[in-house]
């Protein structure tokens, strides 16, 4: 009798250690994700705003074009854009994630939006879409007049992204649940995290990186370190910014695929150097979810590049002094049904 209360002690004993030494992981798993998470910055609604004037100004300024460009001069307000509302793009499957791109220095305020990234992640289909928005696209924005596609992140009096996904969900009827403003820039930290990325790059892009540094890439295949990466997505001088969005989202699948097969120490490495250059309004749970959600499936993960306006679908304008993209009745179609396609639930 003696001896089997013994033992029953010893298994409540073991049973509590077991217990206590789980709670204690759990404890240590928490303390470390809330480390992790308390590098990302969030999304500043009280920030300061532009008066009326500034933003009349903003509407109204000119950037000039590029010295290739050929297209007409056009009154903006005879260009068509939507009369109303688009259909939304039905996506609850999906999970949605707008990402913008600054080229903003240290303590310098919003800028115009440079790169609009509508991150898609399909799970049943195991698909990451990532589409680019053009800066030059001649859109509404809801509230003001028409402008270009990078205006409203810039004039908006919330955060940068209240309006611009109004300006999205008008035009074309997609929306993101949340968003992330990015520095480009950061990329190169967690591209060296990861040992550097496979790119392609063709003999004129060879020869342009090799003049800025000294560098001796090659044309086809490279392995480039996170400074290479960083001038490749940022050349601007070969080609158009049709190009350089192409680039821009050649890297992000490549460090999307060199994701996939690095070891958890690199990961980690990676997810240190990403997070402090990220701006976002999501709650750390959120950011946990999507975490284990894309886990279970990045194995298999497949990666869908594409832009809008598609090819054939928009024409090259000049609307007071700016070169802008327009599209036609026909084209603001084509592009919505590309959209619908590639992004709607299964």
């Amino acid at each position: 009798m003696k001896e089997k209360q013994q033992k029953k002690k010893i298994v409540r004993i073991i049973a509590c250690s077991g217990l206590v030494l789980i709670l204690i992981i759990l404890l240590a798993a928490g303390i470390f994700i809330k480390d992790l998470l308390s590098d990302i910055k969030r999304l500043d609604n009280n920030g300061p705003t532009l008066s009326s004037e500034e933003i009349e100004n903003i509407l109204n300024q000119t950037d000039g074009t590029q010295g290739n460009f050929t297209g007409p001069e056009l009154n903006g307000n005879d260009v068509v854009t939507p009369t109303g509302p688009a259909n939304k793009i039905e996506d609850n499957a999906n999970i949605n994630i707008l990402l913008v791109g600054q080229d903003r220095r240290k303590g310098e305020p919003r800028m115009h939006s440079d790169a609009m990234i509508l991150v898609t992640i399909n799970k049943s289909s195991k698909t990451l879409t990532m589409t680019s928005f053009m800066r030059d696209l001649w859109v509404q924005i809801p509230g003001y007049y028409k402008q270009r596609l990078n205006v409203p992140y810039l004039i908006d009096k919330v955060n940068g992204f209240d309006l611009l996904n109004k300006t999205l969900d008008y035009n074309f009827g997609v929306s993101a649940e949340h968003n992330v403003e990015v520095d480009f820039s950061g990329f190169a930290a967690a591209i060296d995290a990861v040992g550097g990325v496979e790119i392609a790059l063709t003999g004129a892009e060879a020869r342009h990186l090799n003049g800025q540094q000294n560098w001796n890439l090659i044309e086809g295949s490279n392995h480039l370190t996170g400074a290479q990466a960083l001038a490749y997505s940022r050349i601007r001088k070969i080609g158009d910014d049709f190009q350089r969005t192409s680039r821009q989202r050649t890297v992000l699948t490549a460090l999307i695929e060199k994701a996939k097969t690095v070891s958890l120490a690199e990961l980690y490495a990676m997810t240190k150097s990403v997070l402090p250059l990220l701006t976002t309004d999501m709650s750390d749970k959120e950011i946990l979810d999507y975490v284990i959600e894309l886990a279970k499936i990045l194995p298999e993960l497949k990666v869908v590049s594409q832009r809008i306006p598609a090819d054939g679908a928009y024409y090259n304008a000049k609307i007071d002094g700016n070169q802008v993209l327009c599209l036609t009745e026909e084209d603001w179609e084509t592009n919505k049904q590309l959209l619908k396609e590639t992004l709607a639930k299964d």
